[in-house]
Formats: C-alpha cells, sequence, structure tokens
C-alpha cells in the first residue's frame, strides 16, 4: 500500500473530538474522511456517499468514484475483536485492503451488499444481469449508493437515460420498493418494467425533467403539491403502516454526536407534540422536493421506496423539515416554497390539518439534525446546533393557518368574477408567507392577476388603482396603471389585467436601459402630478420609523440615529402621490406604454421618498454586483433626467439624503438573501458616511 498522503486525513474539531470520545474504535477517524484513506490505499480519486455510525460498534462509509462509474468501496471500521473475526473471512482475503493497525478494512463491489449489484463488477457477469433486467447494452451510471442498504444506478440507451436501477438489501426492501413502483405508476408516474426477486433489484422507467430544487420557483412547488395530492388519491394496497419515529432515539443520537447538545435535545424531544398515526392513505414515506422531477409545468414523484399507508401529513411534515434543512444550508425563500407546497396539494383536494402537519414536520426536522453528520458536510456540529434552533422555533410557533385562502386562490375556477377560466391551473409567481400572494390566471380573453390577502379582503387597493386610471393614468401620456377587473371576497382576490411588456430591471445592463430609465423617470412625475387617489399620509417619520424596525435587531442600529439627524434638517415639502415602493419590478416597459405597477401602498408625502428609493435600489444592484455603488451612476442620471421633462425635481440634498436613508434598509432586506449578505457592510459604511455628508453639507449651507 502506498504511504499515507502527506497532510493525513482532513479532520473537522467536531470529528477529532468525536473519534477522541470512542477509544473502542481505533480506526473511526480514517474512515470519517474516508476519501483520504483510498487514497492512502490508491484507490484514486473517491468521495463519499454516506456514513452509517454505531458508537463503539462499527462505522461504514460509502465510496463513490468521481467519474459515476459502479465501482463503489466501502470503508469500514470495528471494535478488534470484530475486526479479527471479519479478518479470517475467506472471501475478502484477496480483494480487501486490510489496515490491521486501525481495524479498518476497504471493501470492493464484490464484497459489499446489496449482493445483487456485485456482478456489476465483471463485464461478463455485468451483461447477463443487464439482460436479466432487460436492459442489454445499456451503460450504467451512479446515482446513489448507501453502503448495505442499496445501490441506485441510471441505465442509458443509444437514446439516452432508459431506466433507473435499484439494488436493495433483503428481501423486505426489496418488496416494500417493488410496492412502491407499482403505486407509482398507478399515480402517472414511471412504468415498472422489471423486477427481479433473486437480485433484489427493481428497474422503473426513466422520469424526463429536471429535479425540483429548493430555490426553484413558487409555482414549481405548487404543481410538486398537487402532484402529490393526485399520488394519495390512488387507492390503498397491501402495504405496512407507517411506523412512528422513535424521537427519544434521535435525542439519543443527537447527544452520542454532540454532547453539548444532548441537554436541548432532550428539552425538544420532551416537547414535541403527539402524533396520531392515522392509516389512512398510502403516503410516500420518504417525501421531500428532491423526490420531484418537473417537465415543464408536469410533476411527477419518484423513489417511492418508503411507500406506506399512513396519514398524509407524514408526508407534508417530511418535506417542510427537508425545507428548514435546506434554509440552514443557506436556501432562501423556503417558507413560501413550503407554504406553496402545502396549498398545491390542497387545491388539488389533499387535505390535511395544519396542527398534524405541524407535528410531523417537527419530528422530522428533528430527525435531520445528524443527517450533516451522514452527510460528511465539514461543518455538520454547527449545522445540527442550527436544525435544532429551528426545531425549538418550531415548537415556539402555533402552525400557519394561511394556506386555507391561498389554496382556495389556486383553484381553477377562483379566477376573475364573469370571466371563463382557462384550461390549466393558476400561476403562483409571488407569495410573502402570511400576507399577500400573486397569482396569474390564463384566460381565452388573455391573463389576468389575482392579488391575494391572508387577513380579509383588500377594498382599497382596486378603489385607488382604478380612481389612478380615471384621474389620467390610462396611457394618454404613454403611462398607464392596469385595468382592475373584479374582486372575490372567498377567497380574498382582486384582478387586474396582466399588461404587455418587459421588466424594467431585466433591461438593465442592455442596449436600452438608458432609454428605459429616461421613460420611467417621466412615469414617476406623471403618477406624483397625478392627483392622489388615497387620504393615507407617508412622512418622513414614517420612513424613520421603517428603518428603525429594520435596523433594530442588528449591529447596525446607529444607521437609525444617523437618518434621524439627517432628516431632522429638512424642511417640509409638498405632498404628491406616491408609489411609496418604486424600484425595477414595479415598472413594465412596452414600446408604446410604460405600466406602473403594485400600488398597493399609495399615500400623500414627500415626492424624494419615491425618487430616493429608486436610486437606492440601483446603488444596491452596483454593490451587488461589481462592489461598485457608483456602478449604474448613468442610469441614476437617465431616471433624473427623464423625471424634470415633467416635472421639477426636489432639491439635490432632499433627494440624496433619502436616497442614503433607503438604501441602509438594505442591511436588513440583505440578510433574506445569501447572494446579498455579503454586501452589508459595505452598505451599511457607505450610508454612515453620506448621511453624515449630507448633513454636514446642510450645516454649511446655513452657516
Amino acid at each position: 500500500m502506498p504511504a499515507s498522503a502527506a497532510n493525513g486525513p482532513m479532520l473537522s474539531p467536531a470529528d477529532e473530538a468525536l473519534a477522541a470520545r470512542d477509544p473502542a474504535l481505533p480506526g473511526l477517524s480514517g474512515v470519517l474522511d474516508a476519501p483520504a484513506l483510498a487514497g492512502r490505499a490508491g484507490l484514486g480519486r473517491m468521495r463519499m456517499s454516506y456514513l452509517l455510525y454505531k458508537p463503539s460498534t462499527s462505522c461504514v462509509a460509502g465510496l463513490v468514484p468521481e467519474d459515476g462509474s459502479p465501482a463503489v468501496w466501502v470503508a469500514a471500521t470495528y471494535r478488534a475483536e470484530r475486526y479479527a473475526e471479519l479478518r479470517l473471512r475467506s472471501e475478502w482475503a484477496k480483494r480487501a485492503v486490510f489496515l490491521d493497525g486501525e481495524c479498518s478494512v476497504l471493501l470492493p463491489l464484490p464484497l459489499i451488499r446489496p449482493e445483487g449489484a456485485r456482478a456489476l463488477a465483471w463485464p461478463g457477469a455485468r451483461s447477463g444481469l443487464l439482460a436479466e433486467l432487460g436492459l442489454s447494452a445499456c451503460d450504467m451510471r451512479l446515482l446513489r449508493f448507501k453502503p448495505g442498504r442499496r445501490v441506485v444506478l441510471r441505465a442509458d440507451g443509444p437514446e439516452g437515460p432508459r431506466a433507473v436501477v435499484k439494488f436493495h438489501h433483503g428481501a423486505a426492501a426489496f418488496e416494500r420498493a417493488r410496492a412502491g413502483a407499482v403505486h407509482c405508476e398507478a399515480a402517472g408516474g414511471a412504468r415498472l418494467l422489471s423486477a427481479c426477486p433473486a437480485r433484489h433489484a427493481v428497474v422503473v422507467g426513466w422520469t424526463p425533467g429536471t429535479t425540483l430544487e429548493a430555490d426553484a420557483p413558487l409555482d414549481a412547488f405548487v404543481c410538486a403539491g398537487r402532484a402529490l395530492a393526485r399520488a394519495h388519491r390512488v387507492s390503498p394496497r397491501s402495504l405496512p403502516r407507517c411506523a412512528p419515529a422513535d424521537p427519544q432515539m434521535l435525542g439519543d443520537a443527537i447527544g452520542l454526536l454532540l454532547p453539548g447538545l444532548r441537554q436541548r435535545a432532550s428539552v425538544a424531544v420532551a416537547r414535541l407534540p403527539a402524533i396520531e398515526m392515522r392509516s389512512e392513505i398510502v403516503i410516500h414515506g420518504d417525501f421531500s422536493v428532491d423526490q420531484v422531477v418537473l417537465d415543464g409545468r408536469e410533476a411527477a414523484l419518484v423513489d417511492w421506496d418508503r411507500v406506506a399507508v399512513g396519514p398524509p401529513a407524514r408526508d407534508l411534515g417530511s418535506a417542510l423539515a427537508a425545507l428548514d434543512r435546506d434554509a440552514v444550508r443557506g436556501a432562501d425563500g423556503t417558507d413560501a416554497r413550503g407554504e406553496a407546497l402545502v396549498a398545491g396539494y390542497r387545491a388539488a383536494g389533499g387535505q390535511a390539518e395544519d396542527a398534524e402537519i405541524a407535528a410531523h414536520r417537527a419530528v422530522a426536522l428533528l430527525a435531520l439534525t445528524t443527517e450533516g453528520f451522514r452527510a460528511r458536510r465539514p461543518d455538520w456540529d454547527h449545522e445540527a446546533e442550527e436544525v435544532l434552533i429551528r426545531v425549538e422555533a418550531l415548537l415556539d410557533t402555533p402552525p400557519a393557518r394561511v394556506t386555507a385562502n391561498l389554496a382556495g386562490a389556486l383553484k381553477r375556477n377562483a379566477g376573475p368574477p364573469g370571466r371563463p377560466a382557462g384550461p390549466g391551473d393558476p400561476v403562483l409567481l409571488r407569495l410573502k408567507p402570511g400576507r399577500r400572494a400573486l397569482i396569474r390566471h390564463d384566460g381565452p380573453n388573455g391573463a389576468t392577476l389575482g392579488k391575494l390577502r391572508a387577513k380579509g379582503p383588500d377594498r382599497t387597493a382596486p378603489r385607488v388603482q382604478a380612481g389612478m386610471r380615471a384621474a389620467g393614468l390610462d396611457g394618454r401620456e404613454g403611462v398607464a396603471v392596469p385595468p382592475v377587473l373584479g374582486t372575490r371576497d372567498v377567497p380574498p382576490v382582486w384582478f387586474q389585467a396582466e399588461v404587455p411588456g418587459t421588466p424594467l430591471g431585466a433591461l438593465i445592463g442592455g442596449a436600452k436601459a438608458a432609454d428605459a430609465m429616461r421613460r420611467t423617470g417621466r412615469a414617476l412625475a406623471v403618477l406624483h402630478a397625478t392627483a392622489p387617489q388615497s387620504d393615507r399620509r407617508w412622512t418622513l417619520d414614517d420612513e424613520l420609523a421603517v428603518l428603525r424596525r429594520a435596523v433594530a435587531d442588528g449591529p447596525h442600529g446607529d444607521l437609525a440615529d444617523c437618518a434621524a439627524e439627517c432628516l431632522s434638517s429638512l424642511p417640509p415639502a409638498p405632498e404628491v402621490g406616491l408609489h411609496r415602493d418604486f424600484y425595477f419590478d414595479q415598472v413594465i416597459v412596452d414600446d408604446v406604454m410604460l405600466w406602473l405597477v403594485d400600488l398597493d401602498l399609495h399615500a400623500r408625502g414627500d415626492a424624494a421618498v419615491d425618487i430616493g428609493n429608486f436610486l437606492a435600489h440601483l446603488t444596491e444592484l452596483g454593490l451587488r454586483h461589481a462592489a461598485e455603488p457608483a456602478l449604474y451612476r448613468d442610469l441614476s442620471a437617465a431616471f433624473l433626467e427623464g423625471y424634470v421633462q415633467c416635472n421639477a425635481l426636489p432639491c439635490e440634498g432632499r433627494i440624496d439624503a433619502l436616497h442614503w436613508v433607503s438604501l441602509a434598509r438594505h442591511v436588513s432586506i440583505a440578510r433574506r438573501f445569501a447572494e446579498r449578505r455579503g454586501t452589508i457592510p459595505v452598505i451599511a459604511e457607505l450610508c454612515r458616511t453620506q448621511l453624515a455628508r449630507n448633513m454636514y453639507t446642510r450645516r454649511r449651507a446655513v452657516v
């Protein structure tokens, strides 16, 4: 065997601490970094697939080639007495790589379980195996490997991917997987192509499309929920009942890996809600968004190996828990996507109570606390604590009850009153959980957009928007707001026409950007010159209050004090009709028309509020794209040029002050988006400097 790698195994401090606490397994540190162990053994570049650890008993790691071939290995370490027994196995003598000083062994494919996959190791035996499975002449690409449990491969024919092949360990696992494949086909999923009891192999047709990921559009999760509801409607068969999780075992596992979390895990276990394992329908049993394949707006569920009879809330809870874990790993918007999943499920007729879903979610998330360790994430100890924090937060929060209205708004017959529904399901475009949603309905007379407000019917927004059109924002000056097309009280939605054009943000950086910015500036001036349609007032004190709330719980609370001093020096200004949330996404650019959208916050106030907010978004975009606040200075100038074509600008110092006050809010906004978090310190320091400079300039002018 080659000499050890120069740097040895690369273990995290948590790995080293774990190995030190388990002297019964002298090779534990090596198996925890199994790819380095494989390198020392001369096996080439491998990556770890999964880890199975039994404290003071054994640790087994799956190793897969980086080229995707089926030539998997297993690295395992045992107690000294058990290792001595295994060392005498005659079938291991010629093929295994033994590390006697560490009581560890490396096993190639011909020695591993599941046994049915072993034939893949020899070309002749492989050909016979593939013929037996109906996959002659196919190339096999490894997809997943869980040592001792299953091997999953993709069979590629000349036409491309043809099938998924799963080899299971044990007759019970095989029979359950075969039953799952039968149910999957009955639910409209992939066909069961063959099943081989002797090999414990199940072959299903390849499902075309892309796997649903945590950052996919909201409507993809609605489609996934609808697909789950359809699958739940398939009649039950003779299947095992869903076994309840053992929370105490989950808590003990956390304590064994991370003694510092033992007490908190025990408290969380004691607080878990009781779960009634009512056996009602056939459930997936291991449902998460990565078990969904999308092809356009069609969703198919895959990997039914744990199919069972049980409560539908089990599937929904496990999917939401997986999204919670993804949030810990940096995914954005998982709460909204989880709500979209449940709403899609209910819109398609699925039934599960919020309290039941929440209970299953908490238990499933507790089970995921140690997943980072098994998947060998380098920060698994920190991830475990963050997941446990989310479990605690779930236990402190009442179940959400917003999705009932959202599900109703996503039904095909929930479009504008008096207008025929289109052939397809509504599309969820935006969602702020607990607050509002934007939904597109297609119809023979064009698409409409429905705005759902969670707390009940919105009487003000449609009246204001209709009033704006009547007051002149109907296109006569090349600027318009969309027509209002009706309202519903149940669900609480009001409708407007979907207008043609391109969002302004999509034009930034293109050849038409400067012209679009001039048109946008002029359009804002037209809005400000139009008679306000609301009695609401928005003051500089309101602006400051929003900033104070945004920075109150972070390290940049001083920004509110800087802003207060700066704004206090501004004299009163005339009131105009404000947009109140004016930036690129609120502008749709067409060849002849510029549309202003999302005027739900319309109020009377200082014109510099809208102008400053728009400029702040351009500055933030420059920081995000190139770490350069002045990156879009020319576009800012074009925007202001367009404004003065129709209306006089407020004084420069006033616009400047509102620019930096608006940008300061982005230290809070950026926390919600992984790609923006790195800009937070830069935004904070830039706003401190500019607000102080603005105040100094105004004082000099007074002197």
